[in-house]
């Protein structure tokens, strides 16, 4: 069974791989990301302050380097 950790991170990967998120309008949002403390991070709008949602998936409990990935791609042109 994979950890939480190793799900998101194939997740990123195909966005990666796929050339951005999806369902993303194609209007360009700005995220950050929020150091929680359990030592995780959640991606957020930066407008909004809301969490973000990436069709099912609300980006919470994130470990360093997939919340960096995350950004990465969310905030591509």
């Amino acid at each position: 069974m994979k950890s939480k950790h190793e799900e998101h991170a194939l997740a990123i990967s195909a966005w990666e791989s796929e050339g951005g998120a999806p369902d993303r309008s194609g209007r360009l949002y700005q995220y950050g990301r929020r150091f929680e403390g359990d030592g995780t991070y959640t991606i957020y709008h930066v407008f909004t302050g809301e969490v973000a949602r990436i069709g099912s998936w609300t980006m919470e409990g994130l470990s360093p380097k997939n919340a960096a990935r995350a950004l990465r791609v969310l905030n591509a042109p």
